[in-house]
């Protein structure tokens, strides 16, 4: 991949310093973007927002990030989204060595008081002897986040997703960057289990925030909307095309966690399953999905990563 271009020389540092900077990821934003990005302003040290090669017309998007003092890497195509986490985290260390990196993604809005919770998490987690890996907050979107048991008190999380996650720069260190060639999906979730394998768990912050979690679909079975309390059924579905890479980096990441974490492996395998049955029994688009789940179960037998390319 070619270097990415950088709009200015280096993050501007917001009021007050944190020893936190963001780096959000942003493909083909809307203008929405700007005022999450200065809100998250207001919390960190710096921001550095990644264009994961969105293509002309998103100059003016880009441009007022830059005015808002956030620093704007343009990387010039479409790479995913470990190539976009890891060209902002270089960014971000490169410039300002901060002692956290928390990562973003373009639709996430944080709470006032979000990152001090996750430090505040981070800290006591520290007291208690425990050496956070990664700060996730124990709630996203209303839901809450998968729970690992407790160490020494502090609560400890499962599989965070990597939107709103505070990376301390030890975990850096030690794990290096995301996996890119996995693309999308499952990214962060191989780097929770790397991190585990190391010895870094994920400790759970009392936090909130908002953040799209998929698309609620009306359930039908032969045309006929399926009642549930009064109301027509929703699922919640992802994109066609999402399910490729799902079924692929599920298995490709399973060949490299099954002896170690056998049982995460195959309730992964489950759970991917299990939510295709439903989505293929209640909601359109079955014969698209079932097919895009087809080529990437096929592509991740042959241990096949990167970017698709093929129809």
């Amino acid at each position: 991949m070619s270097e990415p271009h950088v709009t200015g020389e280096s993050p501007v540092p917001a009021t007050g310093a944190t020893g936190v900077t963001g780096v959000v990821t942003a493909f083909r934003p809307t203008a929405a973007l700007i005022g999450n990005v200065e809100s998250l302003r207001e919390q960190v040290d710096a921001v550095v927002v990644v264009d994961d090669g969105g293509g002309p017309g998103f100059e003016p998007i880009f441009a007022a990030l830059a005015a808002a003092g956030a620093e704007v890497v343009r990387l010039p195509e479409n790479a995913g989204i470990g190539a976009a986490l890891n060209a902002g985290i270089r960014t971000a260390r490169r410039h300002g060595n901060p002692e956290y990196v928390l990562t973003v993604d373009q639709d996430s809005l944080l709470p006032a008081g979000y990152v001090q919770a996750l430090r505040r998490a981070a800290a006591d987690a520290r007291a208690a002897g425990v050496e956070p890996g990664l700060i996730s907050p124990s709630r996203i979107h209303g839901n809450p986040v998968l729970r690992a048991g407790t160490r020494n008190g502090v609560a400890l999380g499962r599989e965070p997703i990597q939107s709103g996650l505070l990376i301390p720069a030890g975990t850096l260190d030690v794990l290096g960057g995301f996996w890119e060639e996995l693309f999308i999906d499952l990214v962060d979730t191989e780097y929770y289990y790397r991190a585990l394998a190391a010895g870094l768990p994920t400790v759970l912050a009392a936090a909130e925030f908002d953040h799209s979690l998929g698309t609620m679909v009306e359930a039908k079975v032969f045309g006929r909307p399926v009642p549930a309390g009064g109301r027509p059924l929703q699922v919640r579905t992802a994109a066609t095309w999402r399910y490729y890479y799902i079924f692929r980096n599920r298995l490709v990441t399973g060949r490299r966690y099954a002896v170690r974490y056998p049982a995460w492996v195959a309730g992964g395998i489950w759970g991917d399953l299990r939510h295709l049955l439903i989505v293929t029994l209640l909601a359109p688009g079955r014969t698209a999905r079932l097919g895009s789940a087809l080529r990437g179960t096929a592509d991740g037998l042959r241990g096949r990563t990167g970017r698709r390319h093929s129809a």
